[in-house]
C-alpha cells in the first residue's frame, strides 16, 4: 500500500465530512446538505462501505481526498497534507506521487522576491517606509503579520534572479520584470497569496513621493489570476470557523485596518467585481457573509451586485453601511474600533439593504417610476423566504403608498406562479439526457468498477466501448484488477488524480448511475445495446462505402456484407 492510499484509509470520509457539516444516516449510507452547490434539501450520499460521496443533484463526487481538495480550495498534496496531520501519519520525508506542479519554479521565484523585499524593509533602507507605514496605523506587527516589503533600487530583484538562472524572459513573463529593470521599485510591497498561501503576486505602493501610479499591481500571470484568489484567505480560515461568518471587503488595505482591531474573519476581493471561482471559495469558508465595501456610490452599487449573486449563490447576506462615502479602512482611522463593531453588530439584511438601495433615485410623484418600484419590491419579497418578513414589507407598502393589501398578495402569487414556470422551462432546457447508448456505457463501467467478475466477463464477451475516455477508463479498471487482485473505488478515484479526463467521467458515471441490484443483473443487457451500437455503426460505414463504390460487382458484395453484420454474422 502506497503513502496515498494509507492516508486515505486513515481518514474515513463519514468522520472527515461529517467535521465539515452534519450528516444524517438513513439506511446504510449518510445523507447531508451538499456544499457545493445551493442545496436546501440534503442531496449529498456518502457511503462508508464504499468510501465516496456523490450529490444527486449537482453531480459533485468523489473520495475523502477529493472533498477536502473541493471544500477547502486546496490541491492534490495540501489535501493530503491535511488528511495525514488529521490522521497523525508523518509525511515530511516523503514526496507524494500527484502533487508535481509545473510551476513550482516560479513559485519560488516569487518567494526570492518576497524575502528580498522584507529584507529591505527590515533594514535601514526601509526606515522611511516603515514610518509611513506606522503614520498610517500599521505597527510593526501587522508589517510582519502581512509580509509587508519594499522595492528599493531599480534592478536588485533582476540581479537577484538572474543569478539564481532566471531569464529576463521568464522574469518578465510572471510579472516581476521589464525588460532588464525591475517591475517595482521604491515602492511598498503589499504580497498576495493564493489558496494554498503561496506568494504569487504583489501590489507596489508610493510612499515617498507623488509621482506615478498610486498602485502597480501584479499582472495575470500562468500563477496569478485575480479572479481566482480572495486576499486573505488562507488566513482567514480558522477565525471564520470561530466566528461563523466571514467579512467580504474591497481591498487589502481593509483586511489590514480590521485586523488591527482584532478582526481576522476577512477577506477581501482586490476589486468590486464578484466571479464565480470568487463566490466558491467564500461558500467554503462561510455561507454567512457580512457585505462591508466602500461607502461611495460605486461601493452601494457594488454592495447591491455583489449581495445579489451570493444570495443567488444561497449564502445568508447581511450588509454594514459606512457613512461619509469612507472605505472600511478610512472609516476606522477616523471613527474608532467601537463604532466600526457598532455597525457590525447591527448589520441589516440584504433584502432590507437592497428594498433601501432601490429607493434611490426614484421619482415617488411619478406614478409610472412608483408603479414599477412597488413592483420591483414584489419580486423581491418573493425571494424571502421568511414569512413574518414578506408581510412586514407588504404592510409597509400598503401603509405607505395607500394599496389594499389584498392587492399586493395578489399580485405577489402571480409573481410567484410567473417565476415556477419560468423555472420550470429554465430546468427542461438545460436538463441534459443521456442517450441509451451513454447510459449503457456508463453502467457496464460503474458495474466494472465494483465487479471483477463483470470485468473479466466484459473483457471475454465484449472488450469495446464506443467512446474514447470510455474505452481508456476500462483499460485502467482492468489493469488496476490485474496488479492488485481487486479495485477499492475510493482508492481507484485518487489513482486518476492526474488523469482529470478519466476523473471527470468516473464523477459523470457516479452522478448519472444508481447504486441498484438490478443494474448488475443487467450486465449482459447492457452490453448487447453497445454490440447493437457497433452493429450500427458498421453497417453506416459499410452504406457510406457503397456510395461511393461505382462498380456493380464490388457494390453487390459490400451490399452482402451489410446483410451479414444485420444477422450477426
Amino acid at each position: 500500500m502506497n503513502l496515498v492510499d494509507e492516508i486515505r484509509k486513515a481518514n474515513d470520509i463519514v468522520d472527515v465530512i461529517s467535521s465539515y457539516l452534519p450528516l444524517t444516516k438513513k439506511g446504510k449510507n449518510y445523507f447531508g446538505v451538499c456544499p457545493f452547490h445551493d442545496d436546501t434539501n440534503p442531496s449529498m450520499s456518502v457511503s462508508r462501505d464504499k468510501q465516496i460521496y456523490k450529490c444527486f443533484s449537482c453531480g459533485a463526487s468523489g473520495n475523502v481526498i477529493s472533498f477536502v481538495m473541493d471544500y477547502e480550495s486546496v490541491d492534490f498534496k495540501e489535501a493530503i497534507n491535511i488528511l495525514a496531520k488529521r490522521a497523525g501519519i508523518d509525511i515530511k520525508n516523503n514526496n507524494i506521487n500527484g502533487s508535481s506542479n509545473k510551476y513550482e519554479k516560479y513559485y519560488r521565484m516569487y518567494d526570492l522576491a518576497l524575502k528580498l523585499y522584507q529584507n529591505n524593509i527590515n533594514s535601514a533602507l526601509g526606515k522611511e517606509a516603515v514610518q509611513y507605514l506606522n503614520k498610517r496605523g500599521i505597527t510593526k506587527d501587522l508589517i510582519k503579520q502581512f509580509k509587508i516589503g519594499l522595492a528599493t533600487s531599480n534592478d536588485s530583484l533582476t540581479k537577484l534572479l538572474t543569478k539564481k538562472d532566471y531569464s529576463n524572459l521568464e522574469i518578465e513573463k510572471y510579472g516581476l520584470g521589464n525588460g532588464y529593470n525591475d517591475l517595482y521599485f521604491n515602492r511598498i510591497m503589499f504580497p498576495l497569496f493564493d489558496t494554498n498561501n503561496r506568494i504569487i503576486g504583489f501590489s507596489g505602493r508610493i510612499y515617498n513621493t507623488s509621482e506615478g501610479s498610486k498602485y502597480i499591481n501584479t499582472k495575470e500571470t500562468p500563477i496569478f489570476k485575480k479572479g481566482e484568489l480572495l486576499y486573505n484567505y488562507y488566513n482567514a480560515k480558522e477565525d471564520v470557523r470561530l466566528q461563523k461568518n466571514v467579512i467580504l471587503v474591497e481591498g487589502f488595505m481593509d483586511v489590514i485596518r480590521l485586523y488591527s482591531i482584532g478582526i481576522k474573519n476577512v477577506v477581501a476581493l482586490m476589486g468590486t467585481a464578484l466571479t464565480k471561482n470568487q463566490i466558491s471559495l467564500l461558500k467554503r469558508l462561510s455561507l454567512n457573509i457580512y457585505l462591508c465595501l466602500d461607502g461611495d456610490s460605486a461601493g452601494l452599487k457594488a454592495m447591491a451586485s455583489v449581495g445579489e449573486d451570493l444570495t443567488k449563490a444561497g449564502c445568508t447576506v447581511s450588509v454594514i453601511t459606512l457613512k461619509d462615502g469612507l472605505d472600511p479602512d478610512e472609516y476606522i482611522l477616523k471613527y474608532g474600533k467601537d463604532d466600526f463593531l457598532s455597525l457590525y453588530e447591527s448589520a441589516i439584511s440584504y433584502s432590507e439593504y437592497k428594498l433601501t438601495y432601490m429607493r434611490e433615485g426614484i421619482d415617488l410623484t411619478n406614478l409610472e417610476e412608483k408603479t414599477a418600484y412597488i413592483n420591483s419590491v414584489l419580486k423581491e419579497v418573493k425571494q424571502e423566504e421568511d414569512e413574518v418578513k414578506q408581510e412586514f414589507i407588504l404592510k409597509k407598502l400598503s401603509l405607505e403608498f395607500d394599496i389594499d393589501i389584498n392587492i399586493l398578495k395578489n399580485n405577489l402569487k402571480k409573481i410567484e406562479k410567473y417565476s415556477k414556470i419560468e423555472a420550470l422551462k429554465k430546468e427542461k432546457s438545460t436538463s441534459k439526457k443521456l442517450d441509451k447508448y451513454q447510459k449503457a456505457t456508463y453502467n457496464i463501467l460503474y458495474i466494472m468498477m465494483n465487479s471483477y467478475e463483470k470485468t473479466k466477463l466484459y473483457e471475454r464477451k465484449l472488450n469495446y466501448l464506443p467512446y474514447q475516455d470510455a474505452r481508456y477508463l476500462a483499460n485502467e479498471i482492468i489493469y488496476a484488477y490485474k496488479v492488485n487482485g481487486t479495485l477499492v473505488l475510493a482508492d481507484f478515484i485518487t489513482s486518476l488524480n492526474e488523469k482529470e479526463n478519466l476523473l471527470n467521467l468516473v464523477k459523470e458515471i457516479l452522478k448519472n448511475v444508481s447504486d441498484d441490484e438490478s443494474n448488475f443483473e443487467a450486465f449482459e443487457d447492457y452490453m448487447q445495446v453497445i454490440r447493437e451500437y457497433s452493429k450500427n455503426q458498421e453497417i453506416k460505414r459499410l452504406k457510406n462505402l457503397m456510395s461511393e463504390e461505382n462498380n456493380p460487382v464490388k457494390k453487390a458484395e459490400i451490399l452482402e456484407k451489410i446483410r451479414l453484420v444485420k444477422i450477426g454474422e
